[in-house]
C-alpha cells in the first residue's frame, strides 16, 4: 500500500497537535480568549456563530464579551457596515497584527511566521467577497466536522508551511482517519458567481501540480480532489471542464474527482459525493 507510511504528510498532522499543547504557556490572556485567536488564525475570518460552534460556546453573551475584551486591546478586529444588516450578512472577526504576534509568542515563529504576519496587514482592506468566501469555507467546514468528528482541516495559513503543497493551495486540505485507512482530500469551494475561467484555472493548477511530480515527496497517494457547488448547473459545468482538463494531462486514471451540493451537505445525509466518471452513485466521504 501506498499509504501512509508518508513521512512528510505526517509531520502536518503531527505538528497540529503539538502546537495545540502549546496554549498553556503562561500569558496575559485567558485561555477561552486564546482559543478565539487560535480559531481566527486558522480560518482567517469568521462570524461569531461559527466561533460558538467551533468552540463549543453556547452563550452568545459570553463571546460577545469576549470578543469585545480582544477587540478593546487590538487582538482582534472586525469587518462589519449597516448594510450587513440589511443584507444578512454577519460581521466577520479577524486577527490583527498584534493578535498574530501574540500567538506567535506562544507558539514561536515555526509556526506563526513574520511572513504571515506581515501578511495580515492587509485584512483589513481585502474585498468583501473575498471575506464572505472565506467564511463560507469556515462554514462547510464546520459542517463537514459535524458529521465526520475524526476529520482534521488544514487552512491556508497552515498549509503554506509544507512545501508539498500547491503555491496556489485548496481552501482546505482534509485528512479522514477510518478503522481501514487514512483518506486525504483537496477540498474547494466554489462560491456563487465563480466565473468558469477561475475554475478552469484552479483545474490547470492542480494537474500541473501533480504531472509535475509536487506531491511526490509525501510518498503516499493523491488527494482526492472535492469540490462544493451551489446549483446543478455549476456542478456540471465544473464536471464538463474536469473532464476536459484531466485529459489534457493524460490524468484520467490517477485523479478522482467528486462533486457535491453545498444545500446537501446542510442536511443529514452523508451521502452527497459523486464521482465526474460516475455521476449518478452517491457516496459519503468515509467511502470515497
Amino acid at each position: 500500500m501506498l499509504f501512509f507510511s508518508s513521512f512528510y504528510i505526517n509531520i502536518l498532522e503531527r505538528n497540529r497537535e503539538r502546537f495545540e499543547m502549546k496554549t498553556n504557556k503562561r500569558s496575559a490572556l485567558k485561555q477561552g480568549q486564546i482559543d478565539i485567536l487560535e480559531m481566527l488564525y486558522k480560518y482567517r475570518f469568521g462570524s461569531r456563530k461559527l466561533l460558538a460552534n467551533s468552540l463549543g460556546i453556547k452563550s452568545d453573551s459570553n463571546l460577545f464579551e469576549k470578543l469585545n475584551v480582544l477587540m478593546k486591546h487590538g487582538f482582534v478586529a472586525r469587518r462589519y457596515d449597516k448594510s450587513f444588516k440589511l443584507r444578512g450578512v454577519p460581521a466577520a472577526y479577524y486577527l490583527t497584527p498584534k493578535g498574530l504576534r501574540k500567538l506567535q509568542s506562544i507558539h514561536g515563529s515555526e509556526r506563526i511566521t513574520d511572513a504571515i504576519i506581515k501578511a495580515s496587514y492587509r485584512d483589513k482592506a481585502v474585498g468583501q467577497s473575498f471575506v464572505n468566501h472565506v467564511v463560507e469555507v469556515y462554514a462547510h467546514a464546520n459542517r463537514l466536522q459535524y458529521k465526520y468528528p475524526s476529520l482534521k482541516v488544514f487552512l491556508r495559513r497552515e498549509m503554506t508551511l509544507y512545501s508539498y503543497f500547491p503555491t496556489n493551495p485548496p481552501d482546505a486540505f482534509l485528512s479522514l482517519k477510518t478503522n481501514d485507512r487514512l483518506r486525504r482530500f483537496f477540498f474547494d469551494v466554489v462560491s456563487k458567481g465563480t466565473p468558469s475561467s477561475a475554475i478552469n484555472r484552479r483545474l490547470v493548477s492542480y494537474m500541473e501540480f501533480f504531472d509535475d511530480g509536487g506531491w511526490d515527496a509525501t510518498n503516499s497517494n493523491l488527494p482526492k480532489l472535492l469540490f462544493l457547488l451551489e446549483n446543478p448547473a455549476a456542478k456540471n459545468r465544473l464536471r464538463r471542464a474536469a473532464h476536459a482538463v484531466r485529459s489534457r494531462f493524460d490524468l484520467d486514471d490517477e485523479i478522482e474527482i467528486y462533486t457535491a451540493m453545498a444545500e446537501n451537505l446542510l442536511g443529514e445525509d452523508v451521502a452527497i459525493w459523486s464521482n465526474i466518471d460516475e455521476p449518478g452513485e452517491l457516496l459519503s466521504l468515509d467511502e470515497l
